[in-house]
């Protein structure tokens, strides 16, 4: 890591997130190590362990949120695309 502070704040962790997942197309197996990757990223870069949660209505609707130390960071919400055989990754706002 550089010399530099990291932002470790969750709008600081979010930057770190959003190049990855943002509007990113993922192959249908892929999906998993994705998810997987972003935590091991975040862990890697603040030191702190992430996961990802679904609540039951959020389940319904494709989304999924990360948390870091207590703390909702981001919730992407994840369709899959019959036409294109992929998930589609979008941040909610």
């Amino acid at each position: 890591m550089s010399a530099k502070v990291m932002d470790k704040s969750p709008a600081g962790i979010n930057k770190i997130i959003k190049p990855m997942l943002n509007n990113k197309k993922i192959p249908l197996g892929d999906l998993q190590e994705t998810l997987k990757r972003v935590t091991t990223e975040v862990k890697d870069m603040t030191g702190f362990n992430a996961r990802w949660k679904r609540e039951e209505d959020s389940f319904y609707n494709g989304e999924i949120t990360l948390r870091v130390k207590n703390n909702d960071v981001c919730t992407y919400c994840i369709k899959y695309n019959d036409e294109q055989n992929l998930f589609i990754a979008t941040e909610v706002l």
